[in-house]
């Protein structure tokens, strides 16, 4: 093993708004975090201009990155990393124009050669296929949440394959509803059940523990993180009351404030710590990066500290933590220790960042 002041750096990627109006970056940044001291340090590495880049995802090998333009029809790029192990750069190979629009969140599907992206300005769910390099191809299924929102506006806002199950998890933010899909070997998503929430919650985010026997959702209306739980459901089998196969329902266990502030809060982010001991979330208005302890029946909060204004997402790298602090043009980095959250180096310059993904190893 390398001696940790030899080893690589670590690649990330970031999304920044470009759009008169909305923001003042350039597209999509590739990085490198040093981590290996207790300082780390961050430098960038290449841009590629790109209008509106919402959301970023890695290909499990770490080869291919993957963004969303939050544009009207909603554009899927695919990039490569390439150049010197010493001097990588990103370089686009391919561009999708998608049928929803105001797309905002991307993940890879259940199904091998799929990525899925929400679009909240269409309230839609699309599927695109992948070719055998990864490139996309062609929207194979689109899911409008039109058809279930009875005269709602819906705004769904992430995608996020559930661990331990088969099902695709949908934050909805305008129905207050979070929608579990299942995809079937074709790719296409069909409605498996559905977890509602206190009207007016905003549902923007969700995480859940390795078995998604928890969820934890950032409510982005009504500034409160909501705990889920899991339960198996007995399914009738021959006239007696049995179990047959995993079938589950969740309820909500609890709903807290996401702050201790009193400034109004849009819950932006969340997400477990790798030994699933604490919750992490951000607060946009507080403006701060809250702690949760989840050593007792429900979330509580234990710490709170400032970061940049409108932190609109964040990731974890070990004990690090990158805040996309999107109006203040920055990138903070913290360090969680514990129950201790503390800045781990100065603020690093990246004007209107919405997105911070770490590369795979």
């Amino acid at each position: 093993m390398r001696p940790a002041a030899e080893r690589p750096s670590v690649l990330f990627a970031t999304g920044s708004y470009t759009s008169e109006g909305r923001g003042r970056g350039e597209g999509i940044g590739l990085w490198a975090l040093d981590a290996s001291g207790d300082r780390p340090g961050i430098r960038r590495l290449a841009t590629v201009r790109a209008e509106d880049p919402s959301a970023l995802c890695w290909s499990e090998d770490g080869a291919l990155l993957y963004a969303v333009l939050e544009t009207s029809p909603s554009r899927l790029l695919a990039l490569a990393v390439t150049g010197a192990e010493d001097a990588p750069a990103l370089e686009l190979r391919a561009e999708l124009a998608l049928t929803g629009s105001g797309g905002c969140h991307l993940s890879p599907g259940r199904r091998p050669g799929t990525l899925l992206i929400a679009h909240y300005g269409s309230g839609s769910v699309e599927t695109v296929a992948l070719d055998g390099e990864g490139m996309p191809t062609e929207a194979i299924d689109l899911d409008d949440h039109h058809e279930v929102a009875e005269g709602a506006e819906p705004h769904p806002h992430q995608v996020r394959p559930l661990d331990g199950s088969e099902l695709i998890a949908v934050p909805d933010l305008g129905l207050d509803r979070i929608f579990l899909y299942r995809q079937d070997h074709a790719g296409q998503i069909a409605l498996e059940s559905q977890i509602s929430l206190p009207r007016g919650s905003g549902p923007r985010h969700l995480t859940a523990d390795h078995e998604s026997s928890q969820l934890f959702v950032s409510c982005e209306r009504s500034g409160a993180v909501a705990a889920a739980v899991r339960r198996q459901v007995p399914q009738p089998v021959g006239g007696l009351q049995m179990m047959r196969g995993p079938e589950y329902a969740w309820s909500v266990s609890s709903v807290v404030p996401a702050t201790r502030t009193d400034v109004e809060d849009a819950v932006s982010h969340l997400e477990l710590t790798a030994d699933e001991e604490a919750l992490l979330v951000a607060n946009r208005g507080p403006d701060t990066l809250a702690l949760f302890s989840l050593a007792g029946m429900r979330p509580e909060l234990v710490t709170e500290v400032p970061v940049g204004a409108h932190p609109r997402h964040f990731t974890q790298h070990g004990d690090l933590v990158l805040v996309a602090a999107q109006e203040d043009d920055r990138i903070d980095l913290l360090r969680r220790r514990g129950e201790e959250l503390a800045p781990a180096a100065e603020p690093i310059p990246a004007p209107s960042v919405t997105f911070v993904a770490i590369r795979p190893a």
